[in-house]
């Protein structure tokens, strides 16, 4: 759930948050994974967007400001804010393949749709959540189904190379989750692993420093925590692939596609109580 923090980040109070399987600007190496699967974030009706356009494909969407004097931080304007995402989703498409038909592959089934509601999250929640990918929005609409991520006013303040990697992990990473019907049915921590998973390969892929304390933070708590039953799978199925994942040199679209056998196996060890 938690992202490296963006260089320079404005100065945040901590606050709390209930959201399914959100982004935390909280440090890695002390954030813990959000699996609140259970707890759904409902949009504001769409009658109260600002502004609306479609850039690629993705229909990005500026909802109205609330009140200013009910934050504790500046809340960013919505045209700014939709030019930002604009950015960001230029970016994941023009540096990232594997991510670029990952958003094809939404594109096919549904509508793909970010919203950014500087109101997200609730004032009453504890913890600074960046975006969230809306499980609740996943309905048929005209034969087709949305997939919906929603960034909020601390979000907004990220440069647009960290919301693109957020973007990534929410959008595509929950979003394919999601089309693969895996909410309900597999395990919060490895939704969350798979979607760890995305954001590095973007990180990879648009040759971002590997060597920050965040973004050594973000794999730390990645390897050792939220993928590491997935990491004794992939040393026991493929040790090569290990062994170039633990020197620095992973395969991460390789490792999305093993990805899919391990939710098989680990289905079959829940149902039979036996490893294979």
């Amino acid at each position: 759930m938690s992202a490296p923090k963006p260089r320079n980040p404005p100065h945040w109070p901590a606050a709390l948050a209930v959201v399914i399987l959100a982004l935390s600007i909280l440090s890695p190496a002390h954030a813990r994974a959000q699996n609140l699967v259970d707890t759904t974030w409902r949009l504001r009706p769409m009658t109260q967007a600002q502004l609306r356009v479609e850039h690629r494909g993705v229909d990005i969407v500026g909802m109205r400001l609330p009140p200013a004097a009910d934050y504790d931080i500046p809340l960013a304007d919505p045209a700014a804010t939709v030019a930002k995402i604009k950015a960001a989703v230029d970016r994941v498409i023009v540096l990232s393949k594997v991510s670029a038909r990952g958003l094809a592959r939404l594109a096919e089934q549904g509508r793909i749709r970010i919203v950014y509601d500087a109101a997200f999250p609730e004032r009453s929640l504890s913890r600074v959540i960046v975006a969230a990918f809306l499980v609740g929005e996943f309905q048929p609409q005209d034969g087709k189904r949305d997939f919906t991520v929603v960034v909020g006013r601390f979000g907004a303040n990220w440069p647009v190379e960290d919301l693109a990697a957020v973007l990534v992990h929410e959008l595509i990473g929950h979003g394919v989750q999601r089309l693969m019907n895996r909410f309900g049915h597999d395990r919060p921590i490895d939704l969350e692993c798979e979607a760890r998973l995305w954001q590095q390969l973007y990180y990879v892929d648009a040759a971002m420093p590997q060597d920050t304390r965040e973004m050594v933070e973000f794999r730390t708590t990645t390897d050792r925590r939220v993928c590491h039953d997935f990491r004794r799978f992939v040393a026991k199925a493929r040790p090569g692939m290990m062994r170039a994942w633990d020197t620095g040199r992973p395969d991460m679209a390789g490792l999305l596609d093993l990805f899919q056998d391990y939710y098989a196996a680990a289905r079959h060890t829940r149902k039979t109580g036996h490893n294979r």
